[in-house]
């Protein structure tokens, strides 16, 4: 089991450590600095907390987990499941006009080490993020007014767990919806504030923004992030102790991922991006929030693949949800796991394609330009 499962400690604790934490609701940010989510997300887990008896769990001890509370999350991880195939089939559907597809593409998601050895083994709410906005992807093309309502709804839900999916307001920024950019604002500013309320008020808003500084403020090497990356080089090989660079090489990369969104012209492209900037962007970030990746995925495989680079994208989703059930210390002394480092590897790859198929484009509408500007002055 130690080669397949590390960090046995932390097994579900994601999900039971929040449980934890919200047991006094006005205390919730107090008990913790990784209590650092918005309040919204506290209300499921209170909810879920209601269904727990006393002395269930005990925080960041997995091993004192009863029976009772691991029936309690096998269950909930069925009835995500039931929801994440649900919401695929619904996406799938819209794309390709047609359902055939979507249950082997949900196994296969559901399959890969993302899923199973980072979202399920942490019991991250991230999932129910990515169900929300897959959902909410298929809903905001709908021709229905309400069902484009609910989209902004949903949007702005999985923003009020997680906060970073609020960029998904890029989109309608992108598509000149301006008044549904607005209310989603609105809807955001709604799901984000209002429960704090039953979480502390400003005391607990202000306790959580400084736990969210607490946690972005520690050191992080590896993969999960650009900063970490560097942190990692410069830790290992130059010795400059300069977390500026990274930094600054985040910051580079987050302006040019947001001109990505507006310039390529593929939809799963763009998705692409936006999702990147949720997985890389932050300082800290967990080993589990690839699974929002599974959005560009699903793009990607219902739209007409007519191109040679195609194969190369195909190989990198690939290698993004891919199985791998072994540790290999020796292969690879940064994460002391082949399939983490070729799942990050993989991101980091096409991220660096599309940016620079961003760059090419830029150049090229740029040159169009000047051309035309020539074509008119000499006429």
């Amino acid at each position: 089991m130690n080669e397949v499962l590390p960090s046995q400690q932390w097994y579900f604790m994601d999900f039971f450590n929040h449980v934890y934490y919200v047991q006094v609701p006005e205390k919730v940010y107090d008990v913790n600095f990784n209590a650092c989510f918005p309040p919204l997300a506290y209300v499921f887990y209170w909810l879920i907390s209601r269904m727990l008896p006393e002395n269930t769990i005990v925080m960041e001890d997995s091993s004192s987990l009863t029976g009772y509370a691991l029936i309690l999350y096998v269950a909930y991880y069925v009835f995500l499941g039931i929801l994440f195939y649900y919401s695929v089939h619904k996406l799938v559907l819209k794309k390709r006009g047609k359902e055939k597809g979507s249950l082997f593409l949900t196994l296969l998601l559901c399959m890969s080490g993302v899923f199973i050895f980072n979202v399920i083994r942490t019991g991250n709410s991230a999932l129910i993020v990515c169900i929300l906005l897959i959902r909410a992807m298929e809903l905001r093309e709908h021709e229905g007014k309400r069902e484009r309502e609910l989209a902004l709804i949903l949007i702005a839900a999985a923003a009020g767990l997680k906060i970073y999916p609020a960029l998904f307001g890029m989109l309608y920024i992108k598509e000149k919806r301006y008044k549904e950019a607005g209310r989603l604002i609105l809807y955001g500013i709604l799901f984000f504030f209002v429960p704090f309320i039953f979480f502390g008020g400003i005391h607990g808003l202000l306790q959580m923004l400084q736990n969210q500084r607490e946690v972005h403020s520690n050191i992080q090497y590896g993969w999960k992030s650009i900063q970490s990356v560097w942190n990692q080089i410069d830790s290992r090989f130059l010795h400059w102790n300069l977390q500026m660079v990274g930094k600054v090489l985040t910051a580079v990369y987050a302006v040019a991922a947001m001109a990505g969104i507006w310039i390529l012209r593929d939809t799963w492209k763009r998705l692409f991006l936006l999702c990147s900037m949720m997985i890389i962007v932050p300082f800290w970030s967990g080993s589990y929030v690839p699974v929002y990746l599974a959005i560009p995925l699903i793009y990607f495989l219902c739209e007409k693949r007519s191109k040679r680079m195609d194969y190369i994208y195909a190989v990198l989703f690939a290698g993004i949800f891919s199985l791998f059930v072994w540790n290999t210390p020796s292969i690879t002394n940064m994460t002391g796991d082949i399939s983490f480092a070729i799942r990050y590897i993989s991101i980091y790859c096409m991220s660096f394609i599309l940016i620079v198929e961003t760059i090419i484009s830029m150049i090229r509408h740029l040159s169009k330009q000047s051309v035309s500007k020539t074509g008119i002055e000499t006429k």
